[in-house]
Protein backbone atom coordinates (compact mmCIF):
# COMPACT_ATOMS: atom_id res chain seq x y z
CA UNK A 1 0.00 0.00 0.00
CA UNK A 2 1.41 3.20 -0.65
CA UNK A 3 2.68 5.51 1.89
CA UNK A 4 -0.05 8.66 0.42
CA UNK A 5 -2.67 6.73 0.99
CA UNK A 6 -1.75 5.18 4.47
CA UNK A 7 -1.88 8.99 5.64
CA UNK A 8 -4.94 9.74 3.38
CA UNK A 9 -6.67 6.74 5.87
CA UNK A 10 -5.03 8.01 9.31
CA UNK A 11 -6.29 11.24 8.62
CA UNK A 12 -9.95 9.98 7.73
CA UNK A 13 -9.62 7.80 10.43
CA UNK A 14 -8.66 10.89 13.17
CA UNK A 15 -11.47 12.67 11.61
CA UNK A 16 -14.18 10.42 12.10
CA UNK A 17 -12.72 10.06 15.50
CA UNK A 18 -13.55 13.19 16.27
CA UNK A 19 -16.64 13.38 14.33
CA UNK A 20 -17.72 9.81 16.81
CA UNK A 21 -16.45 12.69 19.97
CA UNK A 22 -19.14 15.32 18.80
CA UNK A 23 -22.14 12.15 17.94
CA UNK A 24 -21.89 11.11 21.77
CA UNK A 25 -22.65 14.97 22.93
CA UNK A 26 -25.42 15.21 21.17
CA UNK A 27 -26.36 11.07 22.30
CA UNK A 28 -26.04 12.63 25.74
CA UNK A 29 -28.14 15.31 25.06
CA UNK A 30 -31.05 12.97 23.46
CA UNK A 31 -31.22 10.88 26.31
CA UNK A 32 -31.08 14.24 28.78
CA UNK A 33 -33.92 14.95 26.61
CA UNK A 34 -35.76 11.35 27.39
CA UNK A 35 -34.77 11.61 31.17
CA UNK A 36 -36.50 15.22 30.96
CA UNK A 37 -39.57 13.75 29.64
CA UNK A 38 -39.70 10.90 31.78
CA UNK A 39 -39.76 13.51 35.13
CA UNK A 40 -42.50 15.40 32.96
CA UNK A 41 -44.75 12.34 33.18
CA UNK A 42 -44.17 11.70 36.54
CA UNK A 43 -45.03 15.22 37.27
CA UNK A 44 -47.83 15.30 35.70
CA UNK A 45 -49.61 11.98 36.39
CA UNK A 46 -48.38 11.16 39.87
CA UNK A 47 -47.15 14.65 41.88
CA UNK A 48 -50.18 16.91 40.83
CA UNK A 49 -52.95 15.77 37.82
CA UNK A 50 -51.76 17.48 34.99
CA UNK A 51 -52.84 16.22 31.75
CA UNK A 52 -51.17 18.18 29.71
CA UNK A 53 -47.45 18.21 31.55
CA UNK A 54 -48.01 14.27 31.59
CA UNK A 55 -48.93 13.60 27.87
CA UNK A 56 -46.00 16.62 26.52
CA UNK A 57 -43.65 14.49 28.83
CA UNK A 58 -44.49 10.92 26.82
CA UNK A 59 -44.36 12.72 23.76
CA UNK A 60 -40.62 14.37 25.03
CA UNK A 61 -39.26 11.03 26.27
CA UNK A 62 -40.70 9.00 23.10
CA UNK A 63 -38.95 11.44 20.58
CA UNK A 64 -36.01 11.93 22.52
CA UNK A 65 -35.41 7.83 23.18
CA UNK A 66 -35.98 7.46 19.52
CA UNK A 67 -33.42 10.00 18.86
CA UNK A 68 -31.01 8.61 21.32
CA UNK A 69 -31.70 5.01 19.45
CA UNK A 70 -30.49 5.93 15.75
CA UNK A 71 -27.67 8.36 17.28
CA UNK A 72 -26.46 4.87 19.00
CA UNK A 73 -26.91 3.11 16.15
CA UNK A 74 -24.83 5.77 14.13
CA UNK A 75 -22.23 6.23 16.69
CA UNK A 76 -21.84 1.92 16.92
CA UNK A 77 -21.46 1.83 13.12
CA UNK A 78 -19.12 4.76 13.03
CA UNK A 79 -16.78 3.10 15.92
CA UNK A 80 -16.79 0.01 13.33
CA UNK A 81 -15.61 1.90 10.54
CA UNK A 82 -12.62 3.52 12.15
CA UNK A 83 -11.70 -0.05 13.23
CA UNK A 84 -11.93 -1.41 9.72
CA UNK A 85 -9.81 1.54 8.23
CA UNK A 86 -7.57 1.40 11.21
CA UNK A 87 -7.23 -2.62 10.25
CA UNK A 88 -6.57 -1.77 6.42
CA UNK A 89 -3.50 0.80 7.49
CA UNK A 90 -2.01 -1.99 9.45
CA UNK A 91 -1.95 -4.61 6.77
Amino acid sequence: MPEAYKNYLIQEASMQARALKRISIWRRGALSLTGIGILLTYMGFVTEINILRGVFGIVLAVVGGGIALLIHIGYKNGKKNVEHILKAVQK
